[in-house]
């Protein structure tokens, strides 16, 4: 899929949820606002209930009726008007009751145009119950003054919401799932991506690699076949070693590659032995000084542990700090000055592999050590390679329990540390790995 297709189908579907999730929100406004209109109704109803109970009631003068004179009752429960409070609280819980509506509220009697509350079941809640929106008219029972009936719910948006509490919340796990399936989807996509075009590189640079020695390989042998050659055993040994070491070299290629499936499948099994690191060191070095040396480079050993016995496979030890020393050659572009540091830290030793070469940014840091990466993509030659060295290198050292830093800046070189623990017991692990005395 062409990319500009790809962010297009992209940008349309991401229209598309994000008008599904304005709907979705647009519907819970809309329900809430209804939850809340039918509250206020069933307020209301209630009300009026209180008001009509209150009507039919206004004949009844006794000293447990609704309206009383001051000298049949205690002064600080009937109003002016002679209605009292104490004989409506029973009256409006019991409304309140019927109609469904429990828990805390305040209700009252005010006149809404002074305003003045006449009033309230609780004080302290004057102001709130002055704008509430819950009334009903007593204009049928006292038709001076104006007044109403009111009622205020402190928990009122609580009690719209808690209705349909548990449709939100399929509602927004379902657009949460939705999301999150979208974004997932397109992480994987470019991931696969990413993956596709690295095993395309990896395939170029494998296919590169391997043409180089066998058509040395197919040259050299059609020279041995040219009679000149064969009646010279100067030349004739000349042609057979370039066959030798290019089949050497091919060698070493495959077993690079099939490396990488060994590592997947977690097949390796270490073979531990006492080792000593800077004697490994030595003799990895002496060798490779021969191929820095073509570059006018040159490797530096500070070898300042002082505790340099390990437990290790001394074959993947070898391969690793060879690897870390062809990623230093390599990534030096004019010449090599490598250096390779020992020290104890913590029961372990560390081995640091410096150089002063481009370096590595801060981005390809986070991916260096992936299976297949390089940094430099495509069809590119200029630094040879699979990928594969330091994936390689970091699960290997992590096999020994040890540990692999890097510290790295563009322009200014890179600079690899890997830690391996001293002590026998803090190598092993039981399930598959092997001792060798």
């Amino acid at each position: 899929m062409k990319k500009r297709t790809f962010l297009i189908i992209v940008f349309i579907t991401g229209i598309a949820l994000a008008g599904i999730i304005f709907i979705q929100f647009y519907w819970i406004r809309n329900a809430v606002s209804l939850q809340e209109e039918q509250f206020d109704s069933r307020v209301r109803l209630a009300l009026k209930g209180a008001v009509n109970q209150m009507y039919e009631s206004k004949s009844d003068t006794c000293e447990e009726g609704l309206f009383c004179s001051r000298s049949c009752h205690r002064n600080d429960s009937v109003l002016n008007n002679g209605l009292n409070v104490d004989a409506l609280k029973p009256l409006i819980k019991k409304e309140f009751s019927e109609a469904g509506l429990h828990g805390p509220y305040v209700y009252g009697i005010f006149i809404p145009e002074a305003p003045k509350t006449e009033y309230i079941s609780k004080r302290g809640y004057d102001e709130q119950l002055l704008k509430s929106k819950h009334t009903a008219s007593l204009s049928c029972l006292f038709k001076d003054d104006q007044m109403v009936l009111g009622a205020w719910f402190p928990d009122e948006r609580n009690r719209a919401m808690s209705s349909i509490f548990w449709w939100l919340l399929i509602c927004f796990i379902l657009l949460a799932i939705l999301v999150f399936g979208f974004i997932f989807t397109i992480y994987s996509f470019l991931r696969q991506k990413k993956i596709s075009e690295m095993k395309s590189d990896f395939v170029n640079n494998i296919t590169h690699e391997f043409k180089t020695p066998i058509a040395t390989i197919s040259l050299a042998s059609e020279m041995l076949l040219k009679p000149s050659v064969l009646s010279s055993e100067t030349k004739a040994r000349k042609y057979a070693g370039i066959i030798y070491d290019e089949n050497i070299r091919l060698k070493n290629q495959v077993e690079n590659v099939l490396q990488l499936a060994v590592l997947d499948r977690g097949t390796f099994s270490l073979k531990y032995k006492s080792i000593d690191i800077h004697q490994l060191i030595h003799k990895v070095t002496e060798s490779f000084q021969l191929l820095v040396k073509e570059k006018n480079g040159s490797v530096k050993l500070l070898l300042n542990a002082a505790n340099h016995q390990s437990y290790a496979d001394s074959m993947h030890i070898e391969n690793i700090i060879s690897n870390l020393l062809d990623n230093a050659s390599k990534y030096s572009p004019g010449i090599p000055d490598i250096t390779v540091t020992t020290f104890n830290r913590n029961d372990h030793i560390v081995v640091a592999v410096e150089d002063k070469g481009i370096g590595i940014s801060k981005e390809n840091q986070k991916h260096i050590f992936r299976k297949m990466y390089r940094i430099h993509t495509g069809n590119l030659h200029d630094v040879k390679g699979f990928g594969l060295g330091l994936y390689y290198v970091k699960r290997l050292i992590e096999a020994h329990n040890g540990n692999v830093n890097l510290h790295s800046e563009p322009g200014k070189g890179s600079r690899f540390e890997i830690s391996l623990p001293l002590d026998y017991l803090s190598h092993v692990s039981p399930n598959k790995l092997t001792h060798e005395n």
